[in-house]
């Protein structure tokens, strides 16, 4: 079995405005804490039933929200995973956002925790090389204050990605980026790896998940729709998140 990134954000109780940004874009990736426990349980039974390493099924979860300290990390600790928690340090002690202390929490209680740049900028790949490069460095430099060590994983938001980014990222001390596109392929390229990911919206159950993990034809179709999207996003660049904004509202 080839090792499955999912690609959460936030995990929420029953307000949905208690966590990370607030947008309808944003509300598209709110996944409910009682339906992340059902997806994580049988993730768990799945694993333990067929006898294949945890390893193979990657947590991430983007953005930075509160919602990673008090509803994700104790679901995952009680089904005995840890996740890979993406920090967009802009953010950081904003309403709704980790702060330096809950992020260090996290830490403590065996969690990984990379940059998710600094701004989260909706089109990464559109800015110039000094403020790409900008991104990055800052981002690390804050963390490298919260965590007291450089991170060496990071993601890349809303999937806009490109050999400038990647190469900044490199530069920043980063040698696992991982992105937002449908794959469970990882890439090796000069001293970093890129790896894919699946994302989990809020309609999703936990059969939905279980096929992303235990059905290439399913992953199929999924990656043949983000490479749909890929195409559409680097042909109508700006017009792209316009037409998606009104799509979405």
């Amino acid at each position: 079995m080839q090792s499955i990134a999912l690609m959460y954000h936030d995990i929420i109780g029953l307000d949905t405005a208690i966590s990370g940004f607030q947008n309808k874009t944003a509300h598209k990736y709110k996944v409910s804490a009682v339906e992340f426990e059902n997806q994580v349980s049988r993730i768990r039974r799945y694993l333990d039933e067929h006898n294949i390493p945890d390893s193979q099924v990657i947590f991430t979860f983007d953005d930075g929200g509160t919602s990673f300290l008090s509803e994700a990390a104790p679901i995952l600790e009680k089904f005995r995973f840890k996740g890979i928690f993406f920090i967009a340090t802009g953010y950081i002690g904003t309403p709704g956002f980790l702060d330096a202390d809950q992020i260090r929490e996290l830490v403590r209680r065996g969690h990984a925790v990379g940059p998710h740049s600094h701004s989260h900028p909706e089109r990464m790949s559109a800015l110039n090389d000094d403020d790409i490069n900008d991104e990055w460095s800052v981002s690390q430099m804050i963390l490298n204050e919260v965590l007291g060590y450089r991170a060496t994983v990071a993601s890349i938001p809303n999937g806009y990605s490109s050999a400038a980014v990647e190469k900044a990222m490199a530069s920043s001390g980063i040698n696992e980026i991982y992105t937002s596109e449908a794959s469970a392929k990882t890439r090796k390229k000069n001293a970093y790896s890129i790896k894919g990911r699946y994302a989990i919206t809020a309609d999703m159950t936990a059969d939905d998940v279980i096929a992303i993990i235990t059905s290439p034809l399913t992953r199929f179709k999924i990656s043949f729709r983000n490479r749909v999207l890929c195409i559409a996003k680097w042909l109508l660049g700006d017009y792209y998140l316009a037409i998606r904004k009104k799509v979405i509202k």
